[in-house]
Order: structure tokens, then sequence, then C-alpha cells
């Protein structure tokens, strides 16, 4: 129906996109058949303690995170318009040492906090060996964002489709087992979750150098120092995204560890339940944003700002409308949803469930925006927005929580998400305004005679 109305660029994505579509439809319903299972296994308090420490460890990691496979994907694009694959081969290795070093350096500084302010954040003794252990094993998501990268790069979906597919079905029956035979018991249902993240690692590493093994081998003696010459403006750019990111995940993460403390587990645990079903809407964006970061590089890197912006445009218009349905659906048929699917010691979460899915919609129909951000280099601008976000969202969630609870913190966040995205946009705009007038001001003109 829309292919005829597609510019070239926009039908690029979706066909990039297709396997990644395929991928995330199967990972969400199996997402979905997760989220039952543990928050009906668990029960809201036990459940919300869980999601404190994944909160906990995750928002840690992500600040020593340099998240080395986004800039790998940014200078990578340029590497490739040069013919330079032995100089993308020596960033890959400075990237995977890099990534191994701050993987320990997390995890040491996670065993720390475990021994001296434990209490603070956990409320269920005897748990510090298992987040410990947990962390060891979500470590390696530094190493496996490389590996993902490297497969975006070379527009290689549908190995990284197979591989999440796989990773999710792992996972998923682990977590049933787990649940099914130890009900309401945390500790085995750690255990399970950190066997899974080793193997799933080992799995998405492997399958990532057997599908790039032709590019990868011919430059597999290429040395670091390579990419010495950019090795500044590399770093400039990983730190500033990195700090973006950390910065991100305070917001997306912080809200439970900030929830647990002013309202406690069981709050967290309705929190959570909302935020795990609304946000499976951005399993229809999820894919294009996984699509459009390499697409929109490597557009910049050849200058083609105006195909770029015509293909946002589009794409952004045809999304809108069928977002706005499902938020109109959701309003009238949200307490519903929640009795039906978690039981009704979860119906507390359908207001905080509505304010979810509109900032879910709102994120999917823009799902270009931070991809975009990323792709122009404006990281600095990034940072400024987060931290003006945390500094609002706190004040927020401090004012509305106490009376709210759950569906203060909920609103909160969808206040300060909403922010983001009309800043974000504003900020890109202009850029992308600005490099298509310096493009057009330094063409040659033709006069006729």
């Amino acid at each position: 129906m829309f292919k005829g109305k597609l510019d070239t660029q926009s039908k690029l994505l979706f066909k990039n996109s297709g396997w990644v579509f395929f991928s995330n439809f199967f990972s969400t319903g199996l997402a979905f058949v997760r989220s039952v299972i543990i928050a009906r296994g668990l029960g809201p308090g036990v459940y919300g303690t869980y999601a404190i420490v994944v909160a906990f460890v995750g928002l840690i990691q992500e600040f020593l995170n340099l998240n080395v496979g986004t800039a790998l994907i940014k200078f990578g694009a340029v590497y490739h318009t040069e013919n330079r694959n032995d100089k993308l081969m020596g960033f890959v290795k400075a990237g995977m040492l890099v990534s191994l070093i701050m993987a320990i350096v997390s995890v040491v500084f996670i065993g720390l906090l475990c021994v001296i302010s434990y209490d603070t954040f956990i409320d269920k003794p005897d748990l510090e060996w298992f987040i410990i252990g947990y962390a060891i094993a979500a470590s390696i998501t530094y190493v496996n964002s490389i590996s993902r990268a490297m497969l975006r790069l070379h527009y290689k979906f549908r190995m990284s489709s197979i591989i999440q597919m796989i990773m999710d079905v792992v996972e998923t029956v682990a977590i049933a087992v787990a649940v099914f035979f130890y009900p309401k018991d945390l500790n085995v249902f750690f255990v399970a979750i950190i066997i899974t993240r080793f193997l799933n690692g080992f799995i998405c590493n492997l399958l990532a150098y057997y599908e790039l093994k032709k590019e990868l081998l011919p430059h597999l003696s290429a040395p670091m120092y390579l990419i010495r010459n950019e090795r500044k403006s590399i770093w400039d750019f990983i730190f500033g995204n990195s700090i973006g990111n950390s910065l991100k995940t305070i917001i997306s993460q912080g809200d439970i560890l900030l929830l647990g403390i002013l309202s406690g587990p069981q709050q967290v645990g309705f929190y959570a339940v909302a935020k795990k079903l609304a946000y499976s809407v951005l399993t229809l964006s999820d894919p294009l944003v996984q699509s459009i970061y390499p697409q929109i590089s490597k557009l910049l890197a050849e200058k083609k700002y105006k195909e770029m912006k015509n293909m946002l445009v589009r794409i952004t218009s045809f999304a809108l409308i069928p977002g706005l349905l499902f938020i109109v659906a959701t309003f009238f048929l949200n307490e519903w949803i929640i009795k039906t699917v978690y039981g009704v010691e979860y119906l507390p979460a359908t207001t905080a469930f509505l304010y979810f899915v509109i900032g879910a919609v709102l994120g999917a129909s823009t799902f270009w925006t931070l991809p975009l951000v990323q792709g122009l280099g404006i990281v600095r601008i990034r940072i400024k927005v987060y931290i003006a976000t945390i500094l609002l969202g706190t004040t927020l969630a401090y004012l509305l929580v106490p009376t709210m609870h759950n569906s203060g913190m909920a609103l909160a966040l969808l206040i300060t998400n909403m922010m983001n995205m009309l800043i974000f946009i504003y900020v890109a705009e202009m850029k992308v305004n600005n490099l298509i007038k310096i493009q057009e001001s330094t063409q040659p003109h033709h006069h006729p005679l």
C-alpha cells in the first residue's frame, strides 16, 4: 500500500529491517510470555526486588560502558566509503580490548558496592553473590555490542535476527523451568538468568564471527595503530556518547530505583509490569532503529542530507495515525488488559500502563531521533538535555510519587521523555538544515550564456 509513496532511502530502510521485524515480533511474543511467567510466578513483591536488582546492575554497568559499538558504526561507515577495511579491523581490535577492560572494572565496582552499601538499594538479604554473578554475566554485553555493530554495519540483519531469536528461546525456557519448579524463589531464578546470559553471549559472538569471517580474516593482522589519526575524534565521540547513554540509563532505569526508595518493592512490581507490557509497542520501531543508524551514518558520510531528511519525514507521517488510534484503544481497555494478562493483583498498574503506552507510541513514531543525533555527532547537546531531564524527572517524582505511587513515576517519565524528544528533533533539524545550506553554497552554479 505504501510502496509507491516511499522514497528510495525509505524502501532501503524497510528492506534492511525485514528480518529484524520478524525476529522482534518473535522476541516480543516470547518476552510477553516471560513477563507473565515472571510476574505471576514471583508475585509483585519478589518481582519488584528482581526489577530493582536489574536496574541497580544495569545503571552502574551503563555508566562504565563506553558503547564502542555505536562509534564502530559511525566511523566504520566512513572506512567502508574509503574502502579501508584494514582500519575497520584495527578499530574492532581496539574496541574489544577497551570493552573487556571496562567489563572487568564494572564487575569489581558492583562487588565493592555490594560490600559497602548493599542495604541502601536492596531490602532482601543474602543476594550479594547472585548480584555479582549477574553483573559478570551481564558484562558480556560489552563485547556483544561490537559483534552486533559489525553485523549491522555490513547489513547482516538476517544473522543478527537469528542470534536474537536463539537467545530469546533459551532464556524463555530457562525462566519457565525455574519459576515452574521453584515459584517465588529468587535465588533459583537468578541462577537461571545468569546461566542463560553466559550462554547467550557465547552464541552471539560465535555466530557473528562465522557470518563475518570473510570480511574479517583478510585483515585479521591489521594493527590498532592504523586508526591513530582519528583517535582524538573517535575518543571524543565515544566519551560524549557514553556519557549520554549513561544519563539516558539513569532516566530509563533510575526511575525503578527511585520508586523503590520512595514506595517500596511492591509498587516497583506494579510499575515494572506496566512498563514491560507497554514498551512492547516499541517492537515495531526497534528494527527500524537498528537499521536506520548505519543507514544515517552512510548517508551523512556521502553528504546525502536531503534524501535523509525526506526519508525521516515520510516514515514519521506514516506512523502517527495508527499510533494515536492505539492510544485511544488503550484508554478504554487498559484495566481489562492488565487483569487478563497479569491477574487482579496487578490492577494498581493500570494508570501507569496508559502513561507508558503514550510514551511508547510517541517514541516509536520518532524512533529515528537518537540515531540521528548520534549520526550527526551532536553528543554534547545530548548530555545537556539528559542532565536537565534527570533534574526535572527527579523533582517530578518527589512531587508525584507520594500521592500517585507507581502512576506518578510513570507520569514523570512521560513528561521528561516528551521533553527529550522535542529538544532533540529541534536541534537535529537545525543541524541538518545548516549542512544543506553549506552544501548548496559550495556547489558550482551554472549560469545561462
